[in-house]
């Protein structure tokens, strides 16, 4: 294929540890490895960082919109202050998608400037990415001759939120599947939850992983109890919950660590280990690449089941090339018999992912080339 010009638009990048910004870092790094020239549109808020971490041998060029000025309400040492800006903040993102709703009306006085592009991909989330482009996006000024709207989880039908987003998202959501040439999704099952009105749009496209950096253990270290590990956002309740698994386990009674990774684990999750400061660790998050060696370390890992299959967690992925086995279980009722056989070294009810190959970057990248011809 010859080389092309490549617009990809995100949210975030390296040096960020999210699922997001795995898929915008990997995908750049691997279309411009492949001798594409590649430029990334990011919120001005983040050059600084890319800049200082980023090590540009590719010849990637970064361009920024912005800056995003919305703030999520800061925590409070008060306790009942702190709950009451917690539920406030978490309705104005229900009702309002604030803060990211700010992107739909900076992005798109940078992506007016902008045009002469063969491969545009917008990753989402935020779904504020596609529903900016939609809006600028013309037959005079397509911007790209291909637009490839990435979705992760879906908007409008994302089962995973307790209540769903206000029906005034739909049309902005209609938009860009509308105006988008495809739309790209983790899993076949996935483009289940949008509007089957563009099902000939749709396209499996999966998260992308570099094998080539998997670093892992090479002898698994011997422990005198289990020792297994979480690694991902944790909340309060719900699917993202370890709470009711935390309790499960102390029940149980055994001698057990378990290490738990994670950006916000320690302020969820400080009140609930206390006693158990030996036997539930609690770490901040840590680069990927760092992250697989340590899970790799372990016994085995654990997997909060998100009760769909409309939605697939990347974790799994990073779970798979750590090559440990994979304890999935439903945080909000955990199977106490089952997490009682992990302990037990019976590993018999294992997740195992199916063709780690196609998470390999170099096909995923492949794929969104393909979409050109």
């Amino acid at each position: 294929m010859d080389r092309k010009k490549i617009l990809i638009v995100g949210r975030t990048f390296f040096p960020e540890q999210s699922p997001r910004s795995f898929r915008t870092t990997e995908l750049v790094k691997e279309l411009a490895r492949q001798g594409h020239q590649v430029e990334v549109l990011l919120p001005q808020n983040i050059q600084e960082k890319i800049e200082t971490n980023f090590d540009n041998e590719l010849g990637i060029k970064f361009l920024y919109f912005g800056p995003l000025t919305w703030k999520t309400l800061q925590r409070s040492k008060i306790s009942w202050i702190g709950d009451w800006k917690r539920k406030f903040g978490r309705l104005l993102f229900l009702l309002f998608e604030y803060p990211n709703i700010e992107i739909y009306h900076k992005l798109p006085q940078k992506l007016k400037t902008l045009k002469g592009y063969d491969l545009m991909v917008s990753i989402a989330v935020p779904h504020e990415n596609h529903w900016a482009i939609a809006k600028v996006r013309t037959a005079k000024n397509p911007i790209a001759k291909i637009w490839v709207a990435d979705c992760g989880d879906p908007f409008m039908t994302n089962v995973l939120e307790t209540i769903p987003p206000p029906f005034y998202f739909g049309p902005l959501e209609n938009s860009f599947l509308k105006k988008a040439n495809f739309i790209s999704v983790p899993t076949k099952t996935s483009a289940a939850a949008y509007n089957q009105l563009y099902h000939d749009k749709f396209r499996v496209i999966p998260q992308g992983f570099n094998f080539k950096e998997v670093e892992i253990v090479k002898a698994k270290p011997i422990y005198e109890k289990p020792t297994f590990a979480y690694a991902g956002g944790v909340s309060v309740s719900g699917i993202r919950s370890l709470h009711q698994v935390i309790k499960v386990l102390k029940e149980i009674g055994k001698p057990f660590e378990f290490h738990v990774f994670g950006t916000n684990a320690k302020a969820v999750l400080n009140e609930v280990v206390k006693g158990y400061e030996n036997e539930i660790i609690l770490h901040d998050a840590i680069p990927r690449s760092k992250l697989l060696y340590k899970l790799s370390e372990m016994d085995f890992l654990v997997n909060l089941d998100n009760g769909t299959h409309l939605n697939t967690p990347s974790k799994l992925i990073d779970y798979a090339l750590a090559q440990r086995p994979i304890l999935n279980i439903n945080p909000i009722h955990p199977d106490q018999e089952k997490i009682t056989r992990f302990l037990n070294e019976d590993y018999s009810e294992a997740s195992v992912i199916e063709n780690l190959q196609a998470y390999n970057i170099t096909n995923v990248a492949t794929k969104f080339l393909r979409l050109l011809e």
